[in-house]
């Protein structure tokens, strides 16, 4: 593996070098095999046993201390690479974590994203409520307008016509109530004239039964014998007789007459019970205006009550935007209404769970954050141990080479030692000289010089290598520490993104929190007035208010004339620009003088409308004014058009005195038998035309009881 033989050593640049040593396991087989050729020669004592011994101990002890370097390098290592695996898999699970989390916020991005889509959906939605609403408003504002000026005209309409038929049921009651005060005086007298004639009829037979008897006696006796007194008798009974037929025959004329004014006064009664049954179908429709005028005051209730909803309504549109004003009806409007609480309650879930996840994610981004700290802090530590272990196994590899240089140096040495004996058993086999020996013993310490002086001068060139190789190892680490920081800061770079994305996404959530919660309070008071609007008990409420304001008509009037005498200005001014010798006039000029002509129309209309009012006032007081005469004076005035009044008494309706205002002349039918005697007491001589008329109004009252007496 590639971190092992970074671990190792494998990948240092002392290796790489052209001076460098061999790997290590084959050095390690090298120096068993040195060590097993060393135990396996056949050793001959040399001529100084000091010296040997020494250099056998000193030997001992560097393999020994080669050993225990060599167990310990392996327990670092091992340690090491198990550390490394550790780490190696935390970082895999926080990278995984990050990598979840990220896709969490991506989600929550995106849901987001999707909650103000749905939101700008249900803005536009509402505008186009609102719209409609406030076209619908305008047509049913339209309509009552028309309705009033129905309900205007058919209450005029009525007036008029109840006016009418009051007048006509007035006159029809007069004429009924004459005309059975005449059936009564008819019946009583008809009754009397048939009781008289049943009398007579009884004395007329007694009579001829009379006359049959003095026949029979006047045939008997046939010589006649005519008496003075009772042929007087006779003629007389003759006389009463021919007056009894006549006075039959003018019964008779009169019964016909009185049977012809029974007929026409039964028509009379027949037409009076149809102008009756007139008047109650006329009462039936005034009931039906009545209820009509209810029902109008209703409606104008409940269009005061739709306008303070509406206004109510053009508030809340106006707090999410200045909007205009839906055709949609309330129950409509309910129903979305239930719609949104719906949708409402499912936001508020979804809120509630980001809300959780956000939550969890804020643990997590936390927990992470620690865990990314303590992987810092491994990691400098990881890395800290890594150049440690770098500087250790590049020591133990310096001081391996030394070991072999000294290995090398020693079996040189041994070779000489060897050389050297084998040379002195020949000498001594040839002759024992001290000379030689001497010779010999200063042949050895030269060479030993020598030998030490290179030991000195190759240590000192691997001193001098081993310098250079740690100055290019620091030079290499200084490296690979700015390429960890150049890929630190990289790291640090995307996972700060990271986190400023999560603080950006959470400020987000925060504001569409507060603005949910805003709608949601806003929702449960628009719940409030609706439950208050439905539990609300209909009131009949009478607001005065006028129909047609003036000042508004006004106001009205004016701003309209003022418009369209702008435009005709404007108009004008572009016409005399454009072609100043065009002979035709531009629409706006119509259209202000036609609204001249209707508001001419309108104020005739008004006009009329006024002067048929008071006509109407005028003939309801003149009626009342004369029945009033007629009740307390006892007389009825009729104005005619030649400056003449016409005067009927109460006691006789069919006389009457005509006065001419413009001749001072006086007519009359009445059948008076002082009229002269009472026209020159009390007009000619004292000037009181009331006391004469109270006169004739006392003398007609009498007269009207002798009658009445009479029959």
């Amino acid at each position: 593996m590639d971190d092992e033989s970074e671990i190792s050593g494998g990948s240092s640049p002392f290796l790489e070098s052209p001076d460098a040593f061999q790997p290590q396991e084959r050095q390690d087989t090298e120096l068993n095999q040195e060590l097993d050729v060393i135990t396996t020669k056949p050793y001959t004592p040399p001529s100084v046993p000091t010296a040997t011994s020494e250099k056998d101990r000193q030997l001992l002890d560097l393999e020994y201390k080669l050993s225990t370097l060599q167990n310990e390098y392996e327990l670092e290592k091992l340690q090491a690479q198990r550390q490394f695996k550790d780490l190696e898999k935390k970082h895999k699970a926080t990278v995984e974590e990050l990598e979840g989390a990220l896709d969490n916020t991506r989600l929550l991005h995106d849901e987001n994203e999707r909650i103000v889509a749905e939101l700008d959906k249900i803005k536009f939605e509402l505008h186009n409520v609102d719209s409609d609403k406030d076209s619908q408003i305008h047509d049913l504002e339209v309509n009552v307008l028309e309705k009033d000026k129905q309900i205007d005209d058919l209450k005029l309409q009525y007036e008029s016509e109840s006016l009418k038929f009051n007048y006509e049921i007035e006159n029809l009651q007069t004429e009924k109530e004459n005309a059975d005060e005449l059936v009564e005086k008819y019946n009583t007298e008809i009754i009397r004239q048939a009781n008289d004639i049943k009398k007579l009829s009884k004395e007329l037979n007694n009579k001829n039964d009379e006359i049959l008897n003095l026949k029979n006696s006047n045939i008997l006796n046939s010589h006649p014998n005519y008496n003075t007194e009772e042929f007087q008798d006779l003629s007389t009974m003759n006389k009463l007789f021919k007056e009894q037929a006549q006075y039959c025959k003018e019964l008779e004329e009169i019964n016909l007459k009185q049977a012809n004014e029974l007929k026409k006064y039964r028509n009379a009664e027949e037409s009076s019970s149809f102008w009756k049954t007139e008047s109650e179908r006329l009462e039936l429709k005034v009931q039906k205006l009545e209820y009509i005028e209810k029902k109008f005051e209703d409606t104008q209730i409940e269009l005061l009550d739709l306008k303070t909803k509406l206004t109510q309504y053009n508030m809340f549109t106006e707090e999410l935007k200045g909007r205009d004003t839906f055709d949609i009806q309330p129950e409509d409007i309910i129903n979305e209404l239930d719609l949104l609480k719906k949708e409402n309650l499912v936001v508020i879930d979804e809120n509630s769970k980001l809300n959780i996840n956000m939550s969890n994610m804020k643990i997590l981004n936390e927990e992470l954050a620690l865990e990314r700290t303590q992987l810092l802090n491994l990691n400098k530590d990881y890395e800290n141990n890594i150049i440690n272990l770098k500087k250790l196994n590049y020591e133990l590899e310096q001081q391996k080479i030394l070991s072999f240089e000294e290995c090398k140096l020693l079996r040189q040495q041994l070779q000489d030692l060897d050389d050297f004996t084998n040379n002195s058993i020949k000498e001594n086999t040839i002759g024992n000289n001290d000379e030689n020996e001497n010779l010999s013993l200063r042949k050895i310490d030269s060479d030993t010089n020598n030998l030490i002086e290179n030991y000195k001068n190759r240590t000192g060139e691997l001193t001098g290598e081993l310098k250079k190789l740690n100055e290019q190892m620091l030079a290499s680490q200084e490296a690979e520490a700015q390429n960890v920081k150049k890929r630190k800061l990289k790291d640090t770079n995307g996972m700060t993104y990271y986190s400023q994305r999560i603080n950006e996404l959470q400020l987000e959530n925060g504001k569409l929190s507060r603005d949910l919660q805003k709608y949601q309070n806003l929702n449960g008071l628009l719940e409030t007035k609706l439950t208050k609007l439905l539990s609300l008990k209909e009131k009949k409420i009478r607001i005065v208010e006028l129909r047609d304001n003036p000042l508004a008509r006004d106001q009205f009037v004016k701003r309209k004339n003022m418009k369209l005498l702008q435009q005709e200005n404007t108009d004008l001014l572009a016409q005399l620009q454009s072609n100043p010798d065009l002979k035709t006039i531009p629409i706006s000029v119509y259209e202000s003088l036609n609204f001249d002509i209707k508001q001419q129309e309108q104020e005739i209309f008004k006009a009329n409308k006024k002067f048929t009012r008071l006509k109407e006032v005028y003939n309801k007081k003149s009626l009342e004014f004369i029945d009033v005469v007629n009740s307390i004076l006892g007389f009825k005035l009729e104005f005619r058009p030649d400056n003449k009044v016409k005067i009927y008494s109460c006691y006789m309706p069919k006389t009457y005195l005509v006065v001419d205002l413009k001749h001072n002349t006086l007519e009359s039918n009445m059948a008076i038998d002082n009229w002269d005697e009472l026209l020159e007491t009390w007009i000619e001589k004292r000037g009181q035309i009331p006391c004469f008329l109270a006169t004739i109004t006392l003398q007609l009252f009498n007269s009207s009881q002798a009658i009445g007496t009479d029959i």
